[in-house]
């Protein structure tokens, strides 16, 4: 909301009255990453973890009001080179700690400000759909913003008119975990229910089926984050097509995307829900302000180095945040770098070629499945000036089940027709009707490719508030309407969509 200044004094940051248009996003530095750079070369300081010695605004380091340092490089395996600026202290005495109790107080008047209009929103958003809606709910996900959002919505509702959802994706830092554990316990406490959401899936055995996720090819955000979400309240709620708002803790000074977010939006976050952003406009140095004086819990990611809480690799995430992820967590990391050499074609050359491939993100610019070894891509397509044709091998689903979310053009009986083969089937259709039928012709080939490729991820069935779509033995579809939400996916399909090779 507010610009900041550094506090030469306390050693941390002083909100203004001045509007942000944009924020560096400042996070404090503790002695473990100063270690980890190799601050100790240059300066003492004692090697505490209970408060922080300076702050980071992306590359650079600021100590008591100055630029003291700045980083450059750095990947998965290599350590930024750390460039001294300015001398931290004269003499080489000691850094001196942030004064967290004195910064705290200093921006009391502004943080309550802040707080006021928050804990409004949240309460105003309450208000207006509390009668539209079959559950209210904190996604939580253990980072920074999730820790001051779930605050405040405490502060804001009462215990019983909200539950929290903890997006476990199973590929979260252990230091996440632990902080979960604690807050799980603190909401029973408190009378709060809290709840784990994850996927059937083991992390590695879907980053197997579906090929190593990219920028592009983002299948693990719906399959371990969203979709889990929504199981899990329709399991809780016993409702199938309910309806839900989820404060959630996106920040416009995040990226260039959610700088367009609004406060509220429907079916963006999940489809049929409502999403209230609640500290849209918060920047991260009233979110470690606000963390201090209140004294919230600190994911010990943070601690380490880590610019964000999240996945443990994720295809976002580059350089010297990567460099952090690896320098505290190899054991973690290891499992998915393996499995990304283990699918990279181009996985020729020594040891360190293959290092770079990972190191320098090559495994993230992916958008087919035309670099990955050992897939066994089962869908093909021929035309020809009257015919579209199909070919699907060894298909993981039966079409006869998917065809059921399927409705023909009226009147139209010869749509597609399919002949049996010896591992599969073909299925042609009139070019005719894909001229005059193009959106009807593109659900007719969803269905095949959900045929071809569906592994039972749980997207379709989360999107389905009929109850219509079960994998509990099998596919099975029962008394569809056909309103093509099951559609409503990338490609028809997220396994088809990763895996899936252009001609």
């Amino acid at each position: 909301m507010y610009s900041y200044t550094y506090d030469i004094e306390t050693g941390g940051i002083l909100l203004n009255s001045t509007p942000s248009e944009f924020s560096k996003e400042p996070r404090p530095v503790y002695s473990q990453e100063l270690d980890m750079l190799g601050f100790d070369k240059y300066s003492k300081y004692d090697k505490q973890n209970d408060l922080p010695y300076m702050w980071a605004e992306s590359n650079a380091y600021w100590y008591r009001g100055k630029k003291v340092a700045q980083t450059k490089g750095g990947n998965l395996y290599e350590k930024p080179n750390l460039e001294i600026i300015e001398e931290l202290e004269p003499s080489k005495q000691k850094l001196r700690a942030i004064d967290i109790k004195t910064m705290a107080q200093k921006n009391s008047e502004m943080l309550t400000l802040i707080k006021q209009i928050t804990v409004s929103k949240i309460f105003e958003a309450y208000k207006k759909y509390k009668n539209r809606v079959d559950v209210f709910y904190v996604a939580f996900s253990g980072g920074k913003d999730s820790l001051v959002l779930l605050d405040l919505v405490q502060k804001s509702l009462p215990k019983d008119a909200f539950v929290v959802v903890f997006g476990d994706t199973e590929m979260e830092f252990p230091d996440t975990y632990a902080l979960a554990e604690k807050m799980e316990a603190n909401c029973k406490e408190n009378g709060i229910a809290f709840y784990r959401a994850k996927s059937h899936f083991e992390p590695k055995n879907s980053w197997n089926l579906f090929g190593p996720p990219s920028r592009v090819l983002r299948w693990c955000c719906s399959v371990h984050k969203s979709t889990p979400q929504v199981l899990k309240l329709r399991q809780v709620l016993g409702k199938a097509d309910f309806r839900g708002l989820a404060f959630v803790g996106v920040r416009a000074h995040e990226s260039l995307a959610r700088s367009e977010y609004e406060y509220e939006n429907f079916g963006k976050k999940a489809k049929g829900q409502y999403s209230h952003n609640s500290i849209l406009e918060w920047t991260s140095a009233e979110i470690w302000l606000y963390i201090y004086k209140e004294r919230l819990l600190i994911n010990d990611a943070y601690k380490k180095g880590c610019m964000r809480a999240g996945c443990l690799l994720c295809p976002m995430g580059s350089g010297k945040a990567d460099f952090f992820r690896n320098a505290n967590y190899p054991i973690e990391i290891k499992k998915y770098a393996d499995i990304i050499n283990h699918f990279n074609s181009r996985n020729i050359g020594d040891d360190k070629t293959r290092e770079n491939y990972v190191s320098n993100g090559g495994w993230s610019g992916r958008n087919n499945g035309r670099d990955l070894t050992d897939n066994n891509f089962n869908y093909s397509e021929t035309n020809d000036s009257s015919y579209l044709e199909i070919e699907i091998t060894n298909p993981k689903t039966n079409y006869k089940e998917w065809i059921k979310t399927f409705k023909p053009p009226t009147g139209v009986n010869d749509f597609y027709a399919v002949s049996e083969t010896k591992n599969g089937y073909k299925v042609a259709i009139p070019q005719k009707y894909i001229k005059e039928y193009p959106t009807e012709s593109k659900r007719l080939k969803q269905v095949f490719h959900k045929s071809a490729c569906c592994i039972a991820c749980g997207v379709c069935e989360a999107n389905c508030k009929n109850n219509c779509i079960s994998f509990s033995d099998g596919l099975s579809i029962k008394n569809c309407v056909q309103c093509g939400e099951c559609h409503n996916i990338d490609d028809g399909c997220l396994a088809f969509h990763s895996l899936k090779i252009p001609k």
